[in-house]
């Protein structure tokens, strides 16, 4: 790490701490507690600056001397730590800088932005409907297992030709892998980490020989495609199709229970979507905005300067670590009138809940319009929902994520 001690410091957040139960249940005092502080923020705990401010955050996402890739000291220190099979994933979007990222981004993004991609999120709000219309039936259903993963589950399984009947025990990889992204990670994530990504890699390696041999219209077949003409080594292939089902799936389960907790706190906004059904995208929006699903960039270590820059009226040296706090920037009220409003009727200024700049999130498409469709399928749900655990819900014990671990809810028929 650099030598601060000829930088003119900023202040300092040696007692942030965001595995506080306080902080877990409601991050956002603390967030404004920080942006009150001014600009990047040294993070003593870390050896880190942070961002916490809209315009600040914007301009670090965007520029392009804050790199994924640390320097070659604290390279070559991670080297010792992280175990030599997660290192593989350093191959993935996550950890590269141009021009590797900008050729595996051009090898990933076109199936998003396909005519396939309408016909998964066809199914999935279909997939959506039937859940919900069982939970009507039953009346009740835990909202994180019952319909946020099997509906995103199904749509990334299904762009990337995963199997469906092989998305249970993905799901169980990823989930264990998660953990190790966070920033700081728990050494015991990284053990679990370990069994978990060498069980989907060599998962990836069987579905690989199928494919082969039986190419379909996925994103999967497109990458070994590319794969064979030389475009990406295997183990690109394998590490960006981990990452591609983890991230493309994890955002919407968050997103999915911090939306169905949101509107029972805030149930005029459920009242005012169910009556304008048209709302559903700026809903969407909204939510993302107001519970981040991701709440830092970037997951695994942050950016780091290449040289010498000023953000915030500050000079943060070359070879530092840059910490952004995209759950802070998104109720800045410099740019979100009376931000900790839920509002969804709100337009105008861009969240950064899927980031922004050259690593603006490759799902961005299908995060946005799965989370309308959800918005949708919830409007036209002719139920009243009742939850226990409105007022004390139970967070994952994670900084990076902001997910619920469970919502149990109760549903009646109106009328």
């Amino acid at each position: 790490m650099t030598d601060h001690q000829d930088h003119d410091l900023p202040p300092s957040l040696k007692d942030f701490d965001p595995y506080t139960p306080e902080f877990r249940a409601d991050p956002y005092p603390e967030y404004a507690r920080i942006r009150d502080l001014g600009g990047p923020v040294h993070w003593d705990y870390l050896d880190s600056y942070v961002v916490s401010g809209h315009a600040d955050a914007s301009a670090v996402l965007a520029d392009p001397r804050l790199l994924l890739r640390p320097p070659a000291p604290v390279a070559e220190l991670l080297a010792t730590i992280v175990p030599e099979s997660l290192r593989s994933m350093n191959q993935t979007l996550l950890f590269q800088d141009p021009p590797d990222h900008t050729r595996l981004r051009n090898l990933t993004r076109r199936p998003f932005a396909s005519p396939r991609l309408q016909g998964v999120l066809a199914d999935a709000r279909e997939a959506a409907d039937r859940i919900l219309g069982e939970a009507l039936r039953r009346g009740g259903l835990e909202v994180v297992d019952d319909l946020a993963f099997p509906v995103s589950l199904q749509a990334i399984g299904d762009l990337l030709g995963i199997p469906r009947e092989d998305l249970p025990q993905l799901r169980d990889w990823g989930q264990a892998m998660s953990p190790a992204a966070d920033i700081p990670a728990d050494p015991g994530s990284i053990e679990r980490a370990v069994e978990a990504f060498e069980a989907f890699d060599a998962y990836i390696g069987r579905l690989a020989e199928r494919r082969r041999a039986d190419p379909g219209d996925d994103l999967f077949s497109s990458l070994l495609e590319a794969e064979r003409e030389g475009l990406l080594s295997r183990d690109e292939l394998h590490a960006n199709v981990i990452l591609i089902f983890i991230s493309g799936h994890e955002t919407l389960v968050a997103f999915t229970a911090s939306a169905v907790l949101t509107f029972l706190r805030h149930p005029d906004q459920l009242a005012l979507l169910r009556a304008r059904p048209e709302l559903a995208a700026t809903a969407a929006e909204e939510v993302m905005r107001y519970e981040s699903p991701l709440q830092l960039a970037t997951a695994g270590g942050g950016r780091w300067t290449a040289e010498d820059i000023e953000v915030g009226g500050r000079v943060i040296p070359a070879d530092s670590r840059v910490l952004t706090f995209i759950g802070a920037a998104n109720r800045d009220p410099a740019v979100y009138a009376d931000p900790d409003r839920f509002d969804i009727t709100r337009s105008g200024a861009r969240h950064l809940a899927l980031g922004h700049g050259l690593h603006y999130c490759l799902g961005a498409a299908l995060a946005k319009q799965q989370g309308t469709l959800m918005m949708e399928a919830l409007a036209a749900w002719p139920v009243a929902l009742e939850s226990e655990s409105v007022e004390r819900p139970r967070w994952l014990p994670l900084f990076m994520q902001r997910r619920l671990a469970e919502l149990p809810v109760t549903v009646t028929p109106l009328g």
